[in-house]
């Protein structure tokens, strides 16, 4: 393995890290403080707007008669369709539910890519992608609420952010391949405003910030500049240098992440099956990642 792809696998490491993170962060701004839909207005208008300062720096033109239409496909399965079904479905369904349904997203990630642009889907792919998604079942199975707490249609709605994340994966890569990420994050949620302020106007309108806590402000600040501005950077860099499956499934780790730091500030409870989850989830990622590096 060279330095590059060192470089890559880190970088991922820390993008599943900061989104581990946001599973908590999350729960202090949202429904209590901020509407989901609301929430989601902010983080595209604020986050279209740093990458708007940061691209006049270095501007580049787009080919808008070959690739507008790809762009704003972009838009709507990487920003829009992504984060409001996602926020609506895990308000209809259990947080258990919704996080082990995204954990499928790898495996979507595989077929998006075979279907769209003929990706090899090798047996150690399909192996280490298996492997972990048992570490992910693992980590976040709880029988006293896996089968009462969820419902059917808010399953649905996290399986098709899944599914439209996944997708957004596989067909963002060959414009990372003509343009700099910046220039292609940029616009995508340039373009996402257009889609996420009809539905969400309306709760961004009733947010009253003179009233919400300093604890508040720090979570949004985390949930818009790392978790949205430099994860959704960060991840179009790595596309350029790596298949999509592979960013897909270093999702694996989110899980792992997130359970740590539930358990490191919020009290909760190191057991067992966290550190067996572990192993999975790394071995998986191992496998992934170590067929496509040769």
């Amino acid at each position: 393995m060279n330095w590059d792809s060192i470089k890559t696998y880190v970088v991922l490491t820390l993008v599943s890290l900061f989104y581990g993170i946001n599973y908590s962060v999350l729960k202090i701004i949202v429904p209590d403080y901020i509407g989901p839909y609301g929430f989601i207005v902010f983080r595209v208008i604020i986050a279209a707007a740093i990458f708007w300062m940061i691209h006049s720096f270095n501007r580049e033109k787009i080919n808008w008669k070959e690739d507008g239409w790809m762009l704003a496909l972009c838009a709507l399965t990487g920003v829009a369709v992504n984060q409001l079904l996602f926020y609506k479905g895990l308000s209809l369904t259990s947080a258990v539910n919704g996080s082990i349904i995204m954990t499928l997203t790898p495996v979507l990630v595989l077929i998006w890519a075979a279907l769209l642009i003929g990706e090899r889907i090798t047996r150690t792919k399909i192996i280490g992608v298996i492997i972990g998604l048992i570490g992910a079942v693992i980590i976040l199975y709880q029988p006293d609420t896996i089968l009462t707490s969820g419902d059917w249609r808010g399953d649905i709605l996290v399986l098709v952010n899944a599914a439209s994340y996944a997708c957004y994966l596989v067909i963002v890569k060959p414009l990372m391949k003509k343009y700099r990420p910046m220039t292609v994050v940029t616009w995508v949620f340039t373009i996402a405003i257009l889609f996420v302020l009809p539905v969400g106007s309306f709760q961004a309108l009733e947010v009253d910030f003179g009233t919400l806590p300093p604890k508040v402000w720090w979570s949004i600040g985390y949930a818009i500049i790392i978790v949205t501005v430099v994860v959704y950077f960060l991840n179009a860099w790595t596309l350029v240098r790596v298949n999509s499956s592979v960013v897909g499934a270093f999702i694996y780790l989110q899980p792992v992440f997130a359970s740590l730091t539930a358990i490191l500030f919020f009290e909760e409870v190191f057991l067992l099956k966290h550190l067996i989850a572990a192993f999975f989830v790394f071995v998986g990622v191992w496998l992934v990642t170590k067929k496509s590096s040769k």
